[in-house]
């Protein structure tokens, strides 16, 4: 039988439980609600830089379904394999396959080409599988595509491995830094040389999943 002060002691514990957890759902409420008025504000400071806003998210949200639809336009249902690179170009493949056959084949790679604001000059690759990209077309997707160095390097890699043909459809194009003779296929934005973060891309991995896109403030 259970004395009066066990079951005192029982209900204190259940009673810390439950404002716990209310505490943490609070917690958690609050950081998405200064998540989300950060991704609205004009202006944001990330690592001691400044960045003011670029690209709105309705207009990104506008592209992307104008990309969507020119690549269904153009492979008519003989769907290529998509290739997503990571992790930048996660946030805008979601958006854009959401468009598109849920049966399409899906690869994802990691490469590494970027150390804070400029490119490293060379790019290094996770392990994938190539035997999905064997005889296939393949769709590159790519948040930003500046020199074209990680476009260039993931092309040959593929077609090294057995790939038919490669394309790309990238959400922003730094036209006046690419380097190389073969453009992306799909072209969201062309841009300048502004130094962007948001929707996936980032300052030393900050700001990635900023809903606007934000150029810094020299």
């Amino acid at each position: 039988m259970l004395t009066s002060g066990f079951i005192f002691i029982y209900i204190k514990i259940i009673y810390f439980k439950s404002n716990l957890i209310f505490l943490c759902k609070k917690n958690s409420e609050f950081n998405s609600f200064i998540y989300n008025f950060k991704s609205s504000m004009k202006k944001i400071q990330l690592g001691g830089l400044d960045f003011e806003i670029f690209i709105p998210k309705k207009s990104i949200q506008k592209k992307t379904f104008e990309l969507s639809q020119r690549i269904k336009n153009q492979y008519h249902g003989d769907w290529p394999v998509f290739i997503i690179v990571l992790k930048g170009a996660m946030i805008f493949a979601k958006e854009l396959l959401s468009y598109l056959d849920p049966n399409i084949d899906i690869v994802s790679v990691k490469v590494n080409s970027y150390d804070g604001l400029k490119s490293k000059g060379k790019v290094s690759i996770d392990h994938i599988s190539y035997t999905k990209i064997q005889n296939r077309n393949v769709l590159i997707i790519e948040d930003i595509v500046d020199t074209g160095l990680t476009l260039n390097f993931l092309s040959n890699e593929f077609l090294n491995h057995g790939a038919l043909s490669i394309e790309c459809v990238t959400l922003l194009f730094k036209e006046s830094k690419y380097q190389y003779k073969t453009k992306p296929k799909h072209i969201g934005f062309k841009v300048g040389e502004e130094f962007v973060v948001g929707h996936g891309m980032d300052y030393n991995q900050a700001g990635r999943k900023l809903k606007n896109i934000y150029k810094k403030i020299n």
